[in-house]
């Protein structure tokens, strides 16, 4: 990751610690932080920490993040913002200590969805791409960049400029560390 290439990006929900090292950024989110929309529960969460662009027109985001251990309900993926009410994300999760899924949530209005896919192993990385044409956008992921599996293809209306990029979430009593490697945009 050339940290050049990241001048123009900005914190939402600034994380508690960010260590740039060569080419990474070792991140250190707070306690119970997330991203859900939840009417039913009465759960309002938009305090996760998101490092993004703001992008007008269409583009490509690949992320990719390490961590040494996938512990419960921590998640580190990518994020699509248009505000606290109006959202996809994609990440790793583990519901139960054995389990790590890769799933994807999208908010739109207020109301937060959730489909998930267990893994047969528990990864130590994983990349996020995601593309956007005009309003479509197609998400994929990747345990050894080689592979890319299509998880959620969606429909969310821009009009304006929106934000992109990788977030990190810790929804428990604990911080969650990981390491982002790699941050790479492609607008056209």
């Amino acid at each position: 990751m050339k940290l050049e290439n990241l001048i123009d990006f900005e914190w939402y929900n600034e994380p508690e610690n960010v260590i740039f090292l060569d080419q990474e950024m070792k991140i250190l989110a707070y306690p119970k932080t997330d991203f859900w929309q939840s009417q039913q529960h009465k759960i309002k969460k938009d305090n996760g920490h998101l490092f993004f662009k703001r992008v007008d027109g269409n583009f490509v985001l690949r992320v990719k993040w390490r961590f040494d251990r996938t512990d419960l309900f921590k998640q580190c993926g990518l994020m699509v913002r248009l505000d606290e009410r109006n959202w996809f994300k994609a990440s790793l999760l583990c519901q139960t200590n054995d389990n790590p899924e890769i799933g994807t949530c999208l908010t739109v209005s207020g109301h937060s969805d959730w489909a998930g896919c267990v893994l047969q192993k528990k990864p130590t990385s994983i990349s996020y791409k995601i593309e956007r044409r005009d309003n479509d956008f197609v998400c994929f992921y990747s345990t050894d960049e080689q592979k890319y599996i299509r998880l959620r293809q969606f429909y969310l209306p821009c009009v304006d400029q929106i934000k992109v990029g990788a977030y990190i979430a810790s929804p428990q009593n604990e911080n969650f560390e990981a390491v982002l490697d790699e941050v790479e945009l492609q607008i056209f």
